[in-house]
């Protein structure tokens, strides 16, 4: 517990489901609850960070719902915001290759965010790029799992399939860091959806650590011999989100919008929060991954059993 705060903080992530039911305060339970985190947060125990995801989802609302659930997260979150997954990710590839230790900053930042009534239209016209992205990506091979109807395999077969995907996306980025060492230089390549580009990701990390983080060929040949020797076991946003891209595959299961938002948040805080919150569904999918172990972050939903123990968490905590 307490992994980033120096004046010993805990850090809860809280999911969009979380905020609605403390705003609402949609039954006893809940009620509760709330009062009980604004005792905590009032006496300096607990912090909420913000994430982009959070602005996403509340801009779903409707303009008064969205900016009373955005001031009520602000009030928990000391200012603080979870850090944007291309500069976290090439952050702890830097400190990794560099052996530098990790800080709050390293994860948070602390920054003044635009009111959500003067970006709730804005913010609602990325979603639907987004969106409309996503459905385009996973198009096909939504259909191919349909067709296919995988996701009942033993589970050895399971375990060997798991690891042949992820070692997939491990060796797209070797393949890459390669051809960069031996050409020395590349063009970020564009990645295709639909009618628009957007920049391939291996090339802005890529593009990130040479110029921002200034990597010269020999951390690149050191982080080239880490990748072939741990994948991403040792980046933690690479490892989670490609983790969980493997089980979902595995699994054949159809892939939505808000699963990748879902990916987005757990990719970018997980391994940071001493507390996160998720739905059901992705809960157990960290659980069965062990990730919450790996990590060791406390994971909880929205079902009665796991909201009886946090209240009695938070009840400990501030008795």
């Amino acid at each position: 517990m307490k992994k980033l705060s120096p004046t010993n903080k805990i850090c809860i992530y809280l999911d969009q489901f979380v905020v609605s039911n403390l705003v609402d305060e949609t039954n006893e339970l809940w009620l509760e609850i709330k009062k009980l985190l604004e005792i905590s947060y009032k006496s300096n125990k607990i912090y909420c960070p913000l994430s982009s995801q959070h602005f996403i989802e509340t801009s779903r609302k409707k303009i008064n719902g969205a900016i009373s659930h955005d001031e009520y997260f602000r009030k928990l979150s000391d200012k603080y915001l979870f850090k944007d997954e291309l500069f976290l990710t090439t952050q702890l590839i830097s400190s990794l290759i560099r052996n530098h230790n990790h800080t709050l900053q390293t994860y948070l930042q602390k920054v003044e965010v635009k009111e959500m009534k003067d970006v709730h239209t804005k913010l609602n016209e990325h979603y639907n790029i987004f969106d409309e992205n996503v459905k385009h990506g996973v198009s096909f091979q939504n259909q191919m799992r349909k067709i296919l109807n995988n996701g009942n395999f033993n589970k050895k077969i399971e375990i060997d399939f798991f690891n042949i995907i992820k070692g997939l996306e491990v060796k797209k980025f070797t393949d890459r860091l390669e051809e960069y060492l031996k050409k020395r230089f590349f063009f970020i390549r564009p990645d295709n959806f639909g009618q628009r580009q957007f920049p391939n990701w291996i090339d802005q990390i890529l593009y990130v650590l040479t110029n921002k983080h200034q990597f010269k060929e020999k951390e690149f040949k050191k982080l080239l011999k880490k990748l072939k020797s741990n994948g991403f076991d040792r980046i933690p946003p690479l490892n989670i989100r490609f983790s969980l891209g493997a089980y979902i595959a595995v699994k054949g299961k159809q892939e939505h919008t808000n699963d990748h938002i879902d990916i987005m948040r757990i990719t970018n805080s997980f391994f940071s929060s001493d507390i996160f919150f998720t739905d059901r569904q992705r809960k157990f999918e960290i659980t069965q991954l062990k990730l919450d172990k790996f990590y060791k972050t406390d994971i909880y939903s929205g079902t009665e059993t796991d909201l009886k123990e946090f209240k009695k968490y938070l009840e400990e905590l501030n008795s």
